[in-house]
């Protein structure tokens, strides 16, 4: 093709004639291939497809003319042209006298699918899917999508976008969290062929211009501080970003002022909040009045402890060992000296302060949603927490065993129901969800909602007890309930069903079942064996695995509850695209 004269290499390109032509002309009649028998408007359709691909060739840059473009656009104008040739030639030979009239009905049902050929592109089986379709079943699934910016202003949306990733992911956000925000927010602003890959701590953002240039942003994240306000907070810019709510410098302004959010409670209202929650669990265990106000000293002792070993930079599976040794050996001291009678609950209620409960959850929503390198990286984390509070517990009973304190009971049997106890209980788990909203730096408004969705869960769990419903499946119900509940919640309130899933599973934790493994493999005995002790830890762990399998699964099942809201954003993005479509059409009409 001649750079020269790009007119006649147009001209070339649309064999109407030639019976050479591919498909649909040698089918044609010999009416077909005589120009008086067609219509006047299929010829005035024809000069303006060919009219159109001349335009688009003369605005496309010099040497770059797209071949496959006009070989298409030829293959539908000549099949276009034998099937209205032939359609008009029947029609002549039945009535000559409505000629005119059907021939140019048919021209318009041409014109209508030439232009949305042109309009489309490609067929759809040949496309590879749009990312955008990642998108369903999301908080962001139906975006107000903007024309593709230049190449400076894509750049500003791939730092946004990367930006919005690093807080999310810093701030404690599941990793599917993170990639619908990246993608919803790219797709807002116009970047509808973005590629976005995410491991535990590296985010990359790629895209490809329209005339094939390469941007690429990369984000690490090096550390987490868990802060629920400020992920609520993206959340609902991202939100309004994709509503077509905010342009793209009032979400970067918002994103910067976001940047810079002061956490909702001061550091020694959360320490007080753990003591709290501490004290809750002990009650919720079984632990007396006395037991109660221990604990709370003993939780804001092993975090101050975690506090302080936290600046020497040591790596934090010794932490949890000493935080837990702790714990444990302060049981240990207010069971000899004879202060409470069961230390036990004292020592359950610290493991489930040091639990990863967050980093579990994580783990398994990341291996669920089909993002197994993450997953992998937090489940190690994970056992590495693990084996730090076993390896603490472990060391806390030698320790006191060295000392001549006594051992512990950990079997304790089992009491019938009383009203004032349920009463406590239920109240307890309330306290217990509240103060974990606190601890994870959620907004005030998400407190009492936690407590209902933690009450619901602890009800759930108790009723499934008292039928004598195994452990592990205990939890996995009761967790689906957590889930279940904290997703229309919380995108009510405009945050993510993280804010208010975790503090709801602490009150189902299964801290004392891991203690008692543990001081099974620590104190053995003629009548418990390593074997065993290690058969009840790996129970225990199970069990809090299901808490976290449960609680996505609980997700899941609330994602058909939309609100009225949510119902109202995707109706009018749904008219607006139908619009713009008709639009397109009619233009391509006129």
């Amino acid at each position: 093709m001649s750079e020269d004269t790009p007119e006649d290499a147009t001209t070339a390109q649309v064999p109407v004639e030639d019976p050479a032509s591919p498909g649909p002309v040698r089918g044609a009649t010999p009416a077909a291939a005589n120009p008086e028998v067609g219509s006047q408007a299929l010829r005035e359709l024809l000069e303006r497809t060919r009219l159109q691909r001349l335009q688009e060739l003369r605005d496309s840059p010099v040497g770059e003319v797209p071949e496959d473009s006009a070989d298409q656009a030829a293959a539908v104008n000549a099949k276009a042209a034998a099937k209205a040739a032939k359609t008009a030639s029947g029609k002549a030979k039945g009535n000559r006298t409505d000629h005119r009239g059907a021939s140019q009905r048919i021209a318009q049902r041409v014109a209508r699918r030439t232009v949305g050929k042109l309009v489309s592109g490609t067929s759809t089986n040949t496309q590879p899917v749009p990312i955008v379709t990642a998108l369903k079943g999301t908080p962001y699934q139906a975006p107000v999508q903007a024309t593709e910016p230049s190449e400076d202003e894509a750049r500003m949306v791939l730092d946004l976008a990367a930006d919005i990733a690093a807080i999310t992911m810093r701030a404690g956000a599941a990793t599917s969290d993170v990639e619908v925000s990246v993608i919803a927010a790219c797709t807002a602003c116009g970047l509808a062929t973005v590629e976005v890959d995410l491991t535990s701590n590296t985010l990359v953002v790629h895209y490809s211009t329209s005339d094939g240039r390469l941007m690429t942003v990369m984000r690490v994240n090096r550390g987490e501080s868990t802060h629920y306000a400020k992920l609520a907070s993206v959340h609902k810019l991202v939100t309004d970003l994709v509503d077509g709510k905010l342009g793209f410098h009032e979400a970067r302004s918002r994103l910067d002022a976001i940047r810079s959010q002061r956490r909702p409670f001061q550091e020694w209202f959360v320490t007080g909040a753990w003591g709290l929650m501490v004290g809750s669990l002990v009650v919720l265990l079984g632990g007396g009045a006395v037991a109660a106000p221990l604990g709370v000293v003993m939780a804001i002792l092993i975090f101050q402890v975690g506090k302080y070993l936290g600046r020497t930079h040591l790596p934090s599976f010794f932490i949890t060992s000493l935080q837990a040794s702790a714990a444990t050996l302060v049981a240990m001291a207010a069971g000899n000296f004879g202060i409470v009678d069961s230390p036990q609950y004292m020592v359950a209620a610290g493991i489930v302060l040091l639990l990863p409960t967050q980093s579990l959850y994580s783990a398994v929503q990341d291996a669920l949603t089909n993002f197994p390198l993450t997953a992998a990286g937090r489940m190690v984390g994970v056992f590495m927490t693990l084996a730090g509070i076993v390896a603490g517990i472990a060391l806390g009973v030698v320790c006191g065993q060295a000392m001549g304190m006594s051992q512990i009971e950990v079997l304790v049997p089992k009491n019938s129901p009383h009203v004032v106890t349920a009463i406590l209980s239920l109240v307890a788990s309330a306290v217990v969800a509240m103060a974990g909203a606190v601890g994870m730096q959620a907004r005030r408004r998400f407190i009492l909602p936690a407590a209902v969705v933690g009450l619901a869960s602890y009800i759930t769990m108790m009723s499934l007890t008292l039928l004598n419903i195994d452990n592990v499946l205990a939890s996995l119900l009761s967790a689906t309930v957590a889930g279940f509940l904290s997703r229309p919640l919380a995108l009510r309130l405009g945050a993510p069903a993280i804010v208010l899933t975790i503090p709801a599973i602490y009150t189902l934790l299964q801290g004392l079942s891991i203690f008692e493994a543990v001081y099974q493999i620590a104190s053995e005995t003629e009548n418990v064996t390593f074997a065993v002790g290690l058969s009840s830890l790996f129970t225990a762990i199970l069990s809090n695995a299901a808490l976290a399998v449960g609680a996505v699964f609980g997700g899941y099942l609330a994602r058909p509850l939309k609100s009225l809201k949510a119902d109202a954003v995707e109706k009018s993005a749904e008219s607006a695209r139908s619009q713009e479509s008709t639009i397109a059409i009619d233009s391509g009409q006129a």
